[in-house]
C-alpha cells in the first residue's frame, strides 16, 4: 500500500508539481487505510485525505465504474453482484 501511495504522488507530481493545494484522496474506512503506518505516510507526502463512513458506497464516485466494470467487463452472464 505504501509503494503505491508513493507512486501515485510521483506520477501526480510529474504531471502538475501543484497538485496537492488542490487534491484530495478519497479512501474508504478500510483498516488498512486507517493504520499508523498509512496515516504516517500520507503526512510524509503531504496529501490531503478523506476517509469515507463504511460501506458508504454511494459517497465514493469509483464504486459506479466497480458496479459497472463487474456487470458488464467481468460478468459476461449478466448475473447479479452484491452492489448495484
Amino acid at each position: 500500500m505504501l509503494m503505491f501511495l508513493s507512486r501515485l504522488a510521483q506520477l501526480l507530481s510529474e504531471e502538475r508539481s501543484n497538485w496537492r493545494e488542490d487534491t484530495y484522496w478519497l479512501l474508504d474506512n478500510a483498516s488498512y487505510h486507517r493504520s499508523r503506518d498509512v496515516r504516517q505516510h500520507l503526512l510524509k507526502l503531504g496529501v490531503k485525505v478523506i476517509l469515507s463512513g463504511q460501506y458508504a458506497y454511494d459517497a465514493a464516485p469509483i464504486e459506479l465504474f466497480f458496479n459497472y466494470y463487474k456487470q458488464s467487463q467481468q460478468n459476461p452472464e449478466y448475473l447479479p453482484t452484491g452492489k448495484t
